[in-house]
């Protein structure tokens, strides 16, 4: 992180998580995370909590599995953290008022959404052809969406095993850790800051080959040539 955050961008974070959180919830049989037993259970336990404690406190719980999608450390580059922590003490959190709005309000959880609390401009982007065997590298926002709209459409595929995400900005970060989760993938994006060499950055990510690259027009610089490195290309 190169300075303080600012609300708008704080606030951003936390709409789209909590699209996150919705889509979770969505998954599993019983929602645990918002509606009336889950406020009940809160009630019960929050003492002298409010609601941005609660808040924060399903946040660090998505974290530990879904990375970025929910972990302001990730997507912001906070220095000196434990690999876990997703928060850190410089981080501000959203104020109470906020916070309760974000967790009553009724949400159906989709790309669409996501794509516009984060400010990404989708655009046309060529996405090759996909068999459950590709491996894609991923640079720029309207090329993360490209290539989840294509996931989502063929359920054979695998976001978890087939894709690589090299991104620094932000807002880029949580949508590549969101799609995951908005794409019912069995774990986290594997996703790698453009640093260093790209064959030092695809081997750790495990991926011993990558098939082809997906680069939309609003990649960072250093993220396009790192994903077309890594393609071969």
């Amino acid at each position: 992180m190169t300075g303080p955050l600012s609300l708008e961008q704080r606030s951003a974070f936390y709409r789209a998580a909590v699209l996150g959180l919705h889509a979770l919830d969505a998954r599993e049989s019983t929602a645990r995370r918002f509606g009336p037993d889950a406020q009940t259970r809160w009630t019960q336990f929050a003492g002298a909590l409010g609601a941005a404690d609660r808040l924060d406190i399903l946040l660090r719980d998505a974290a530990g599995t879904w990375g970025a999608a929910f972990s302001p450390a990730v997507c912001f580059d906070f220095f000196g953290l434990a690999e876990d922590e997703p928060f850190g003490p410089d981080w501000e959190g959203i104020d109470a008022v906020t916070a309760k709005r974000l967790l009553t309000e009724k949400n159906d959880a989709s790309l669409e959404q996501v794509v516009s609390v984060l400010g990404v401009k989708p655009e046309r982007v060529a996405v090759p052809p996909l068999t459950p065997s590709t491996k894609l590298v991923i640079a720029g926002g309207a090329a993360i969406v490209a290539v989840a709209e294509a996931f989502a459409a063929d359920r054979a595929l695998s976001w978890t095993d087939q894709v690589l995400v090299v991104a620094a900005t932000p807002a880029f970060r949580q949508l590549a850790g969101l799609a995951a989760v908005l794409l019912g993938a069995r774990a986290r994006t594997v996703l790698v800051r453009p640093s260093g060499s790209a064959a030092d950055l695809a081997r750790p990510a495990g991926f011993a080959h990558l098939d082809a690259a997906v680069v939309s027009a609003d990649a960072e610089a250093e993220a396009a040539e790192v994903a077309w490195k890594l393609s071969g290309k």
